[in-house]
């Protein structure tokens, strides 16, 4: 199975009075450049798929303000690209257009993030044509809240968590004194063209929204546990044991903890607890949390073991 690759350069300007020798501080390009990196591995992977990989390469640095250039260089199966778009050039273009860097669809990413200007979308809609209606609330600079169109890709672009993080690093250098702009073109075009233009004004557009837990599993079932310890952390939780891992559960039996509270309960180590557990997952930023929760010890089970005798009524 054949690979196609494509490749494009785009020009990275960051501006200001503290550029102008051409210089940038190590400790704000690298992060910089990291998170481009960043932003177009993730924007590929919600435009082209998972099956397209984009590999990001600095080519040369120019003086004057302070210009980077990077080399896109995108590879993928050859049905992969048939499927998307027809060839790896044309995919890669797409990339490109959702971003902003051809000026098209409103500026594509940095351009709706610049309408959006911190605005959470107060409605969305899924137009006949496939497109896709955002509807923003008013703020300061318009009273009746604004209204834009987008294709379904940038959308999606727009609502994908890793892209907007990675998006928001690249502006980061804006916040430093004496940075002032950001533009992005395709190489081999004036400065003043640029399609993609981000002043310091416009740093809170591209800040990161915070977003919901979503729940996954939501899950009651009946459990037998061995006590660990009992040590509590600083939760109220019980260290317990399912036979492979340890679990910190709270208990919300409080009749059983009204027992345990008058000494009614004695444990010993190796003791079992039979319960109704309830277990929750949540997909998060930061991955999977989860809680389990005792909503019933249905037995205690003592860890003395006794022989089994053939008892017979008289």
């Amino acid at each position: 199975m054949s690979e196609e690759m494509s490749g494009k350069t785009i020009c990275i300007n960051y501006d200001g009075p503290a550029l102008e020798a051409g210089e940038m501080a190590v400790a704000d390009l690298a992060p910089a450049l990291l998170a481009f990196g960043k932003l177009f591995e993730e924007a590929n992977r919600v435009i082209n798929g998972e099956k397209s990989q984009v590999s990001v390469r600095v080519k040369a640095f120019n003086e004057g303000s302070f210009e980077v250039y990077l080399h896109l260089v995108q590879g993928f199966f050859a049905h992969a690209c048939d499927l998307l778009s027809g060839n790896g050039a044309s995919a890669l273009s797409n990339l490109w257009t959702f971003l902003g860097a051809t000026g098209s669809i409103g500026g594509g990413l940095f351009g709706l993030l610049q309408f959006a200007r911190g605005r959470k979308v107060k409605k969305a809609v899924v137009l006949r044509d496939g497109n896709v209606s955002l509807e923003f609330p008013p703020d300061s600079l318009s009273t009746e809240g604004d209204t834009i169109v987008v294709p379904v890709q940038l959308a999606e672009l727009y609502r994908d968590v890793r892209v907007r993080k990675a998006i928001a690093d690249t502006v980061k250098p804006l916040g430093r004194n004496g940075i002032t702009n950001l533009s992005l073109r395709p190489a081999g075009t004036a400065k003043d063209t640029a399609p993609v233009h981000i002043t310091k004004p416009d740093l809170p557009s591209f800040s990161v929204p915070e977003t919901d837990d979503n729940k996954i599993i939501d899950m009651e079932s009946t459990a037998a546990f061995s006590i660990v310890s009992l040590s509590f952390n600083e939760d109220g939780k019980w260290k317990l044991n399912d036979g492979q891992n340890v679990v910190w559960a709270s208990i919300e039996d409080q009749e059983f903890l009204d027992e345990v509270d008058r000494n009614e309960i004695s444990f010993a180590k190796g003791d079992i607890l039979v319960c109704k557990v309830l277990v929750q997952q949540w997909q998060t930023d930061g991955g999977l949390r989860s809680e389990t929760k005792i909503l019933k010890v249905m037995q205690h089970r003592s860890a003395a073991r006794q022989i089994n005798l053939p008892f017979e009524e008289n």
